[in-house]
């Protein structure tokens, strides 16, 4: 029962211009026939978001990673999820003030009984059913109360904003994005797979050796069609199981 993923970040124009790093960052872990991904997108008010976005996908991927089959059954899996955050937060803790590292969660557990959805803040998470596009579900951003702000597993606050859910096994790939991806990848009102963009995305992806797809992936997310829509960074993660 294969899984294959692939994964890229690409620093948005905005933060050439400014001479800083992309703050979004993405990890992938896997488990012999599971997988969990997480991307995570740096607050660009933060001065050292980027290092907490990789900290916080390298560490709750890593410790989800340890039994995904028994984490998908547990009834426990929120407060896992939870605690692998924690871990995150108490690390950077020792490194500096908190506030200087704020970053968003999406994440998946991928397995062969179903897959485990995590999500904190902005970015989007779709689940397909790779043998009827139409069959999807979606994990939708949540903002904050003004514009273009969400909520980041740095605040006081942020158990109250992770969330937590199951999907069935038939979702079988998984799209997913920070917000500047999603400007693409997603079509609005109501929220929903770009197709268009997306299907030809997994078809390559699918037939390609990881390495050849990261390098196209890569190279869609820095062409300069995509940057004329957003000048943000961009992570898009596909994950998809065979059967």
């Amino acid at each position: 029962m294969p899984i294959q993923s692939a994964g890229a970040s690409a620093t948005g124009t905005s933060h050439f211009a400014l001479d800083q790093p992309c703050q979004d960052a993405f990890e992938v872990v896997s488990n012999d026939d599971c997988i969990v991904a997480c991307v995570c997108d740096g607050a660009g008010s933060a001065p050292r978001s980027d290092e907490g976005a990789r900290t916080l996908a390298r560490m709750v991927a890593h410790a989800l990673t340890r039994d995904p089959h028994a984490l998908l059954n547990s009834a426990d899996a929120s407060e896992q999820v939870a605690a692998a955050v924690q871990a995150a937060r108490e690390s950077l803790t020792l490194a500096g003030d908190l506030a200087d590292y704020h970053a968003t969660l999406c994440g998946v557990v991928l397995t062969p009984s179903g897959s485990l959805v995590f999500h904190l803040g902005d970015g989007v998470i779709f689940g397909i059913n790779p043998d009827a596009w139409d069959d999807y579900l979606v994990s939708e951003p949540e903002n904050g109360d003004f514009v273009e702000t969400t909520y980041f597993f740095t605040l006081p606050n942020w158990r109250g904003h992770l969330r937590v859910m199951c999907a069935p096994a038939r979702f079988r790939t998984w799209f997913l994005m920070s917000d500047g991806a999603a400007s693409f990848a997603a079509s609005s009102n109501p929220l929903r797979p770009e197709s268009s963009f997306l299907r030809p995305v997994h078809n390559y992806l699918r037939s390609a050796p990881q390495t050849s797809g990261e390098r196209a992936l890569q190279a869609t997310l820095e062409d300069p069609r995509s940057h004329r829509i957003t000048t943000d960074d961009k992570t898009l993660v596909w994950l998809h199981r065979e059967s």
